[in-house]
């Protein structure tokens, strides 16, 4: 399947949700986001220089920061989850978790795409609130500017 055919089953499952696609669409090509079921959710269409023909769909959406304290039982907690997930995983990236799918292109079809739609939406929307709940006060307070004040917080 190349990126074409791949793109038309992403848009098609956006307008599915009566959602004009142009209106996700990211800076490049094969890029979309929108908020679904109270997840954001990030399409990616993409291959690689070494495999030019082989093309792949992800589909994320951020789950939680990773914390700043507890990280051996939070980690043991995401894996934990994982083992009950259907056909999408947690993973981290940089300093954040996403709940995630990803595979090939070739063999893909309309009712994968809108299902993994679903799932990565829902364990999104579902797990953020209760991983952030039973890791409350894991996270350091983050500075945020005031009005008046440096970017750190600190008055002027």
């Amino acid at each position: 399947m190349d990126f074409n055919q791949t793109s038309a089953l992403v848009e098609a499952s956006i307008k599915a949700l009566n959602v004009d696609p142009a209106l996700c669409r990211g800076q490049k090509p094969g890029q979309w986001s929108l908020t679904y079921k109270g997840s954001s959710v990030w399409f990616d269409i993409f291959n690689f220089q070494t495999n030019p023909d082989r093309w792949y769909l992800q589909i994320m959406s951020p789950l939680v920061e990773v914390p700043d304290k507890n990280l051996e039982s939070f980690y043991q907690n995401l894996l934990e989850i994982n083992g009950g997930l259907y056909g999408s995983w947690i993973c981290k990236k940089g300093n954040w978790t996403y709940v995630m799918f990803l595979r090939e292109a070739d063999g893909l079809d309309q009712g994968e795409v809108n299902a993994s739609l679903d799932r990565v939406a829902i364990y999104s929307s579902e797990w953020s609130g209760k991983v952030k709940f039973k890791f409350e006060g894991s996270w350091l307070p983050k500075a945020t500017p005031n009005a008046g004040g440096n970017a750190d917080g600190t008055p002027k």
